[in-house]
């Protein structure tokens, strides 16, 4: 009990009010995260450490360490595909950060890198080598640092501009095409209207994507006319395709008609301007719609200035100087285009330092693992690596030995004085590192979690792992968690539930990936959109909430996360997504994905005849979108925002006919995609060949997750969920109803168990006062993962029923996260866990965790019934539950864990938990 009561408090888990303290820097309009820091594991090449030197430029330094066998098999560890490395453990704050890299399967011999980032000019590197076979072994150690651009780091420079003024494309005021797109207020990835990313930009992007195809096509600037420039000229940078010309209208700074004749190439076309008094203009540019044009801006300045304007290549300055030490033990880095220096030093004499001049290691350097006296590897001359290789580093049978390095960034002479300090005291290094260790993760679980705790280490560390630097949304560059490494963009919905994961691991990351998302009111995008548009990020606001009443955070993201809601709900005027006559919801003109599952039937078919899109409608959407709707009015009312009540009321009542009207096929009991007509109105379900339901799976039994379903089709549902011929597997719940005609046992989702669907699946049985239904998703989920990642060491996307064994992406954490949350949920003291139905108004544990009252009120657009929560007490007691005074029915599943379920009743009231003496 003591080790358990020290854990609790050394991990700060005994003061749960203390997660909802959000440092204020980050209440931004960035989509960056901004909680990280300098140095991160950002590459998106090989696995290691990163340090950004300037987060607006998207450069970013890579350290990466590559162990091998001397002379022998060299790991090189690619973040894009299996190369036997491991994200291992990662703590929470991301300062502590191992990998493990299997030499000889399995832990026979390895090889543990852990980066201790020490602060923001330092991070040590522990290279901790382990052997245990009955032999002796030789290892290698090749450390790489190189530099990265962005994907489309400008290759052009202008030269001779320096008196000019430059005006970015995408800078515009307005942007107003003559026939608006859907994605009009939702352009994709957050970009600008029209916006292409291009390295033959000055800037990396251009005002291009049909923009001028039709007349009347319209973009704006305001300009700044400064004094001694009343007469000048405008230098436009454009493109079109050649043998075409673009005709544009200029009006405001100059009113004339402009030909930009195309030659295929980008060119500079001065048009003049005169007698303009000093200060601001407006430029307009409107298309006459003879071509289209790509448009990567303009100059201003006067005439003699511009005819010294000069548009050159330029390449990638990736090669640095290199200084090398006098111990050679040591060398210090300047690249061209960072203003800082880096430095590499290490504890190891039998070491050398070599070039590596190749584009990418993954195949050339294991080529070269015998060329080992050479000081330069010459490749195809298309990137630049310093390599310090270390060698041999012999490990006598049954040992481990540790070597360290510094990798260092500042000045010259405060990088050459870390690397001096280093090679005189490295022990104050290793002490400082030592010192940053937390808590074991066991020790603050309940006792019968600790069979799951390996399970969870690496998806945690999969999860924090899984963030790369630079991506580009809104014109900046991003730090940005990722389903992947492999998926080097943003994702709405894989990032809605690694907000829900993050909750549970560091809740300030939670909120980021959240704002991530959501974009102020007004903006030209409703939100940052990328995949599959579920609302996501609503349920995790909902549940950050229950995790942290901070009133900050609600009113923060509220109208934001609003402005997206109104969108997907087709309250926006640009929305496509509401059908005019059913009113159900339909989001396939943003993307052809309702509900992340690729392959499900129906929207596969749907995706085979496109021409079908505008007429159906999909039952995930609007069961969704509905529970986002009930959650928002809790917010609502939280607020005592009156009017913005009613109008969720509106769509409540609406949607919830609209999906029992339209959608509900009794003779199958699962709701049913619906076909519409060219008004809009529903015509019937969508049937299979044989006249089946098309819609038999996941997406047929979500709106038991909105709670709109009678208690017949409650009973209806829930029976196929669990049953084994249906929906219920060994591994959890299958995607695809496994006695429909078109269920494959080879697919992608269709033959697989994913868990995001079953963790709503799971909320939505603690609404309805299933508890011991919710605990067999949450417990069968936690059993396949951990028998996986004790098998395979991955973390994988889903799992194949026919064999029950993990399969995708290996290191994934999107989808996979709620493992995160049934995990804290049933076996982290402390956890609170509701459905979508209860709104905890605060609530309070004593010191020890044998106490805990909440004031909890209930969603009461629906009519009161009986609701479970899950709350994780101290494993030394046994606990008596009482709401408003009075007992209600509880149980437990283990020590600590008390299953609650309230009350009949939609009342706000007291729930107390007490250790019975």
């Amino acid at each position: 009990m003591k080790r358990f009561i020290v854990g609790l408090l050394m991990s700060g888990l005994m003061i749960p009010q203390l997660w909802a303290i959000i440092p204020p820097f980050c209440f931004n309009d960035s989509h960056d995260i901004t909680s990280l820091t300098s140095w991160g594991p950002y590459s998106k090449r090989y696995a290691g450490i990163s340090h950004i030197p300037d987060i607006k430029k998207g450069i970013r330094f890579d350290f990466s360490v590559m162990p091998g066998y001397y002379r022998n098999r060299q790991l090189v560890p690619h973040v894009l595909f299996e190369s036997s490395y491991y994200p291992w453990n990662i703590n929470p704050s991301m300062n502590r950060i191992t990998y493990r890299y299997e030499l000889e399967w399995k832990d026979r011999v390895f090889t543990d890198v852990t980066y201790y980032i020490l602060d923001e000019s330092s991070t040590l590197v522990g290279i901790r080598c382990v052997n245990n076979t009955e032999t002796y072994q030789n290892l290698a150690l090749n450390q790489m640092a190189y530099i990265d651009y962005p994907e489309t780091q400008p290759q052009v420079k202008a030269s001779g501009a320096s008196r000019l003024q430059w005006y970015s494309a995408i800078d515009y005021t307005e942007n107003e095409p003559t026939f608006k797109s859907p994605q009009y207020g939702l352009v994709y990835d957050g970009w600008h209207r029209n916006e292409e990313r291009s390295s033959l930009s000055l800037d990396g992007s251009v005002l291009g994507k049909g923009f001028g195809k039709d007349a009347g096509d319209r973009v704006s600037y305001w300009i700044d006319i400064p004094s001694g420039m009343e007469d000048g000229t405008i230098g436009f940078r454009y493109k079109v395709e050649k043998g075409k010309t673009a005709t544009l209208r200029l009006k405001g700074l100059t009113d004339e008609v402009v030909k930009f004749t195309g030659t295929g190439d980008f060119t500079i076309l001065p048009i003049s301007y005169h007698d303009r008094k000093s200060g601001e203009y407006i430029l307009e540019l409107i298309s006459e719609g003879t071509a289209e044009i790509c448009l990567d801006g303009f100059f201003i300045g006067t005439v003699e200035d511009m005819s010294k304007l000069r548009i050159t290549p330029t390449a990638i300055p990736f090669t640095p100087m290199i200084e090398v030490g006098d111990k050679k033990q040591d060398f210090i880095l300047k690249y061209e285009d960072c203003e800082n220096f880096y430095g590499v030093a290490w504890n190891y004499k039998e070491s050398f330092i070599r070039e590596v001049l190749n584009s990418e290691l993954e195949s050339f350097f294991r080529k070269k693992t015998h060329d080992h006296l050479a000081r330069k590897l010459i490749g195809d001359k298309q990137w630049h690596y310093t390599n310090a290789f270390l060698r041999p580093v012999v490990l006598a049978t049954h040992s481990e030995q540790t070597l360290y390095m510094l990798v260092c960034t500042g000045s010259r002479e405060k990088v050459r004085q870390d690397l001096e300090l280093f090679h005189s005291t490295p022990e104050k290094f290793v002490s400082l590192a030592q010192s940053q260790q937390s808590v074991k993760p066991e020790e603050n679980l309940l006792p019968e979690g600790k069979k799951y705790s390996f399970g969870h280490q690496l998806l945690q560390a999969a999860l924090l792992s899984n963030v790369v630097y630079p991506v580009y949304t809104q014109k900046e560059y991003i730090r940005h968690f990722t389903p992947g490494k492999n998926w080097n963009s943003l994702y709405t919905w894989d990032l809605g539930f690694i907000a829900l994961g993050m909750i549970d691991v560091d809740i300030t990351k939670a909120f980021e990936c959240i704002r991530a998302y959501t974009t102020p009111v007004g903006s030209e995008s409703a939100f940052i959109h990328h995949g599959t548009p579920l609302p996501i990020q609503i349920y995790a606001y909902y549940d950050l909430w229950n995790n942290s009443q901070s009133r900050k955070v609600l009113k923060f993201l509220y109208p934001r996360l609003k402005q997206y809601f109104d969108f997907m709900v087709g309250n926006n005027p640009n929305s496509t997504t509401r059908m005019k006559g059913s009113g159900l919801l339909r989001t396939w003109d943003y993307f052809y994905n309702s509900g992340g599952w690729d392959d499900y039937p129906p929207q596969q078919a749907l995706r085979s005849d496109k021409s079908q899109y505008p007429f159906v409608t999909p039952v995930v959407t609007s069961a969704y979108y509905l529970r986002a709707a009930k959650i928002l009015r809790l917010v609502a009312k939280e607020m005592g925002l009156k009017e913005d009540i009613k109008s969720y009321d509106r769509i409540i009542k609406n949607l919830s006919k609209a999906l029992q009207t339209y959608a509900w096929d009794e003779e199958s009991g699962y709701f049913g995609y619906v076909t519409h007509d060219a008004f809009g109105d529903a015509k019937a379900i969508l049937r299979y060949k044989d006249q089946s339901n098309f819609n038999k799976g996941l997406d047929g039994v979500t709106p038991l997750a909105a709670g709109i379903c009678t208690p017949e089709q409650t009973d209806r549902l829930v029976g196929h969920l669990f049953s084994p011929k249906e929906l219920w597997t060994s591994s959890g719940l299958s995607t695809v109803d496994q006695s429909a005609p078109y269920y494959q046992a080879d697919g992608y989702w269709n033959g697989a168990v994913w868990f995001p669907h079953q963790w709503v699946m799971w909320k939505a049985l603690l609404d309805i006062g299933k508890g011991e239904q919710a605990y067999q998703i949450a417990q069968t989920a936690l059993d396949k993962w951990e028998q996986e990642c004790q098998e395979s060491y991955y973390t994988f996307e889903h799992f194949i029923i026919s064999s029950g064994r993990g399969a995708g992406w290996h290191q994934f954490s999107g989808l996979s996260s709620p493992i995160l949350n049934w995990f804290a949920a049933y076996y982290k003291p402390g956890k609170v866990s509701t459905g979508f139905e209860i709104w905890i108004i605060e609530n309070h544990f004593n010191t020890d965790y044998s106490q805990y009252r909440a004031k909890i009120s209930f969603d009461d657009s629906i009519l009161p019934h009986e609701r479970c929560m899950i709350v994780c007490m101290n494993p030394d007691h046994t606990y008596e539950v009482q709401f408003n005074g009075r007992p209600v029915k509880s149980k437990s599943y283990h020590t600590g864990v008390v299953e609650i379920t309230l009350p009949n009743s939609n009342k706000t009231g007291v729930l107390t938990i007490s250790a019975l003496k």
